[in-house]
């Protein structure tokens, strides 16, 4: 068997970037556009049927500006550049490898095995602390 190679860099017009390293700072930038992204999802379903093939066409001009934003950020290409020279292939091939380099999947997968300890853990300090406060 092969050894399966991952890019490291990719060319966004007519530039070569680096595929980044998602560190704390980066992921807030990010989730701070994300929420973007979910607010449109719902307002689609929210709209009448009949009225639905309008909202995606609106839709999809912001998923795309959204999509080219979230380049710029992680890239650090000023947007203005990407919306000239790259294309909307390499824009969504760069958050691709993005979301792969940092194994994003198995962190979330991880994440969500978290939350049920850490709030088990929560409330029973909360519960010792008011044990504590009335004894």
């Amino acid at each position: 068997m092969f050894p399966l190679i991952r890019k490291e860099k990719l060319k966004l017009g007519n530039r070569t970037v680096s595929i980044p390293k998602l560190t704390r700072n980066r992921l807030k930038k990010l989730t701070d556009h994300l929420g973007t992204i979910g607010d449109l999802l719902v307002k689609v379903f929210l709209v009448p049927p009949a009225d639905r093939s309008i909202m995606i066409v609106a839709g999809a001009e912001v998923m795309i500006d959204e999509i080219y934003e979230l380049t710029s950020l992680l890239s650090d290409l000023d947007i203005d550049e990407l919306s000239e020279q790259a294309s909307l292939a390499e824009c969504t091939e760069f958050l691709n490898l993005t979301w792969a380099k940092n194994d994003m999947n198995a962190a979330l997968k991880n994440l969500s095995g978290l939350v049920p300890p850490m709030a088990q853990q929560f409330v029973t300090s909360i519960a010792a602390r008011q044990n504590q406060a009335q004894g």
